[in-house]
């Protein structure tokens, strides 16, 4: 199975988009194949025109038809078979080894050299070796290159130039007398011309593999650190960060910030191990953050026995309250679920504020992190600890609740005025 097998991922890249490219080719050639075959069949059928034709047409009547259009017919299903074993084998996850791929070549680049031996016993071999046909070598040459691979276009060119230089050589009435070189000169230049054009496609091909090569590793490295800093950022910072050709500049926005957090973490932490700390933060936090996730919201920072999460930046669809006031409601109902199914009791407390914040990239050239500055974060921070006092799982600000309460269907209880720290008016 070595030969089907792929040497590494991006091995397996290039090698599935060489596939790819050489079942276009075999389709290409599969079809000029069975099109030539029925041409040639119809041909044959009214071979008893031919006598009509002017003399020098009269060659038609001769050529073997019954040979050519089995032979095309057959090769033109062999392509469609090729072409359609190497989709199974990318199916399964394999490769088309060198050694079809080359009988492959050998096959394709010998149609003319049969051509012309055909033609050759209708007219005089000198005239076959000059008829159009000769140019069916600089097409399957062409085709080669849908290959992308270098040896294979230079092993095509060789080959067309060898058959084309034995067939003159073999074809051509010597009769014992020595022939002058200006003779052959026509026919080694032809052949010449083929194994260069084999050596120019082969450097062709080689600079597309290159920088196809180049291409996905760049891809795959991208994708490694996609994966990477998707693990620190929402997707929506991540794609703005990554399609934006400058960085994030400041920008003042109305935002939507929640703060979250564990009720007892501390006393919860004195008994466990720190990989079972963790373990029971990662349960938690990955309900939580699909829920800010699929609610346009971003976590913004990790707070240990909680996180902030931000609403309306760095996208905002003009719904940061309502959003945030659902991803709450989200975590708790999903909260009572994980309960139900054997969570070890826990209790949070959500805060929401809205309001207007500079959001934007802060720090050194060295270690930047997109965040959220302005009093609506202090204020939510408040908020949030507000919830112990009045027994609340999730409070929100007047702000927040004037901006839902007309989209909104969930009951609320106003708890009044209340003076938080930090803060002289309530």
């Amino acid at each position: 199975m070595t030969w089907f097998q792929f040497r590494n991922d991006t091995d397996r890249a290039i090698e599935n988009e060489i596939m790819v490219s050489d079942r276009l080719r075999a389709a290409i050639v599969g079809t000029a194949f069975l099109v030539t075959a029925v041409g040639l069949f119809v041909l044959w059928t009214q071979a008893h025109r031919f006598e009509a034709l002017p003399a020098a047409m009269s060659f038609l009547a001769r050529v073997p038809y019954p040979i050519a259009f089995v032979t095309l017919g057959l090769l033109g299903l062999y392509e469609w078979g090729y072409r359609f074993v190497t989709g199974q084998l990318m199916k399964r996850g394999l490769k088309m080894p060198l050694p079809p791929r080359i009988l492959n070549a050998t096959l394709e680049v010998s149609v003319p050299t049969l051509a012309l031996v055909l033609l050759s016993t209708v007219v005089s071999p000198d005239a076959a070796l000059n008829l159009p046909p000769v140019f069916l070598y600089f097409f399957f040459l062409a085709l080669a290159t849908l290959r992308l691979d270098p040896i294979l276009a230079l092993y095509t060119g060789i080959l067309a130039g060898l058959e084309y230089g034995v067939l003159a050589f073999v074809l051509l009435p010597r009769g014992g007398v020595s022939l002058p070189l200006d003779f052959w000169a026509p026919y080694a230049s032809k052949a010449l011309m083929m194994a260069m054009t084999g050596g120019i496609l082969a450097f062709v091909t080689q600079q597309i593999r290159s920088k196809m090569a180049t291409l996905l590793e760049s891809r795959e490295t991208q994708a490694r650190m996609a994966a990477i800093f998707g693990q620190h950022v929402s997707p929506e910072v991540m794609k703005k960060l990554l399609t934006q050709k400058a960085e994030l500049e400041s920008e003042t926005r109305h935002v939507t910030v929640m703060f979250l957090d564990i009720r007892n973490f501390t006393t919860f932490s004195e008994n466990r191990t720190p990989d079972e700390v963790v373990e029971y933060l990662n349960r938690l936090f990955a309900f939580m953050v699909d829920a800010v996730n699929d609610h346009h919201g971003i976590i913004n920072k990790f707070l240990g026995d909680g996180f902030m999460a931000v609403f309306g930046a760095p996208l905002d669809d003009g719904k940061s309250e309502l959003n945030a006031l659902e991803a709450a409601l989200a975590i708790s109902d999903q909260l009572k679920v994980a309960l139900a199914a054997g969570l070890e009791g826990t209790r949070i407390g959500i805060g929401l504020h809205s309001g207007r914040a500079v959001t934007g990239n802060v720090g050194s050239t060295q270690r930047r992190e997109y965040t959220i500055i302005g009093d609506v974060v202090n204020l939510a921070s408040r908020i949030e600890s507000q919830t112990k006092v009045h027994g609340a799982e999730i409070l929100v600000s007047k702000e927040v609740w004037d901006a839902v309460s007309s989209s909104s269907s969930v009951p609320a209880q106003s708890v009044g005025p209340v003076t938080v720290k930090g803060r002289e008016a309530p």
